[in-house]
């Protein structure tokens, strides 16, 4: 079993003098692992490299929860992989340890309140989406712009003249949306014993 130390510097913070006070109360760490975060490097990769050590019986301390997280969904995010490994997790200045039992009470209750929160955050989406419609906005992706000449295009492609990569360059569209846009106006593939025999080299 392992014991490790994790430290995070925000932008704001100079050195880990604060949170190593804290963990010197621990100490024995078999490893420390400090994350400083900024423009250029906004991810927690020391975190990362962490994770994937972790073993069943370790225990990783952080001073204070948002020195070991985000937000609550990081939080749940992170400790699945604590889960999936056995892994435990102490934060010092909420007196937060998953070994006790009042750790793993506190650990229910927290998901109790992130699932709720995520079902209102659900359910104020679908209310966001359904008023948006009633008021005639559309939702999700914009529809993708198709030229004046698609049809002519179209029976080009489906009459084997031209095959579908060419078909979708003079749309000006990707294989997939040129296909989909023409199966939507009725179009269809034609056979491959009707294509020429120049084209189905270039098909192949």
């Amino acid at each position: 079993m392992a014991r490790y130390a994790y430290m995070l510097l925000d932008k704001t913070e100079k050195d880990v003098s604060r949170q190593a006070m804290q963990l010197d109360t621990i100490g024995g760490f078999d490893k420390i692992f400090v994350d400083r975060i900024s423009d250029r490097s906004p991810q927690r990769e020391q975190r990362q490299k962490m994770l994937a050590m972790l073993a069943a019986g370790d225990v990783v301390y952080a001073a204070a929860a948002d020195r070991f997280c985000d937000q609550t969904r990081d939080f749940f995010e992170v400790f699945f992989e604590f889960e999936q490994r056995g892994a435990e997790l102490v934060l010092l200045e909420e007196n937060f340890d998953t070994r006790s039992l009042a750790g793993r009470q506190s650990l229910k209750m927290l998901k109790t309140f992130a699932r709720l929160d995520y079902l209102f955050q659900s359910e104020r989406k679908k209310q966001g989406i359904e008023a948006a419609r009633g008021q005639g906005r559309r939702i999700g992706r914009p529809p993708v712009a198709i030229p004046a000449q698609f049809r002519e295009i179209c029976q080009l492609w489906a009459s084997g003249q031209i095959n579908g990569r060419e078909a979708a360059r003079r749309a000006g569209l990707r294989s997939t949306s040129f296909y989909k846009k023409a199966a939507e106006l009725g179009f269809k593939a034609p056979p491959r014993t009707a294509l020429p025999a120049d084209r189905k080299a270039e098909e192949t």
